[in-house]
């Protein structure tokens, strides 16, 4: 069911790699080979995380991707973030029950210095068949090669195995990049699936192609009112009140 994807271009990948010990290979497709962790598939390619293009071949040993990446930031600090891949306005599959599981298992498991955060949807890859999830250690090289910092990461591969979700399916709309919202994911009220950043273009259309790419159906959106002007924010709830879902307005 759950796939990880591992990019030998990344270096909090590699690491992630070194962790799980030597590995039992599967087979080996083109320059992709499909290895075994436990009860999951280890997908290896060649390349970086955003540059992923074999979704075919991830499709074939499970349905919920899990991407281990690096995270940068123009002021590097200890940090695990969380987050749903998407180059708007297209956008990967959102699996809001599994990032808000493994956000939650970060922020409790997280040893100073390192912090955790949800950060909104951003880069590729987009996926149409399987869920993608990016998990991520940052945001300099010190924390990318930290062998115990990433293993945290392994920690809550293993984890999310046993949960069950937690809140209910929600979507954001105008949040920041690092989100604002986490602490409701935190205590279990949402499971965050998709979160349009108030820097891209946010459009009624946006949001009807970010709605209908998560595994379940969004049973609520939020919506940011000082970041989403009108006359689009109202276009946009009055299309969500339309298909049922309930809207909530902040700021």
């Amino acid at each position: 069911m759950y796939v990880l994807i591992i990019s030998l271009g990344d270096p909090v990948s590699r690491t992630f790699l070194n962790a799980l010990g030597r590995l039992p290979l599967v087979v080996t497709k083109g320059d992709v080979e499909v290895m075994k962790f436990r009860d999951m598939y280890v997908i290896v390619h060649r390349g970086e995380p955003t540059e992923f293009n074999r979704e075919d071949i991830a499709a074939e040993y499970g349905r919920y991707a899990v991407f281990i990446s690096r995270h940068e930031m123009a002021n590097p600090k200890p940090l695990y973030t969380v987050h749903t891949p998407g180059a708007w306005p297209e956008v990967s599959i959102a699996n809001p029950c599994l990032a808000s599981n493994l956000y939650r298992f970060l922020c409790k498991n997280a040893a100073e210095p390192f912090k955790c955060a949800f950060e909104a949807t951003h880069h590729p890859p987009n996926t149409s068949h399987i869920s993608a999830t990016f998990l991520e250690v940052g945001s300099g090289e010190a924390q990318w090669l930290d062998k115990r910092a990433v293993s945290l990461l392994v920690d809550a591969v293993e984890d999310i195995v046993a949960k069950n979700c937690a809140g209910r399916s929600t979507m954001v709309v105008g949040d920041l990049h690092y989100v604002t919202v986490g602490d409701y994911v935190l205590n279990g009220e949402i499971d965050l699936g998709h979160v349009i950043p108030k820097y891209v273009e946010i459009t009624k259309t946006a949001v009807e192609n970010a709605l209908y790419k998560h595994i379940d159906r969004v049973e609520r959106v939020v919506i940011f009112r000082k970041n989403v002007k009108n006359p689009t924010r109202g276009e946009i709830i009055t299309f969500l009140k339309s298909v049922g879902v309930e809207v909530v307005i902040k700021g």
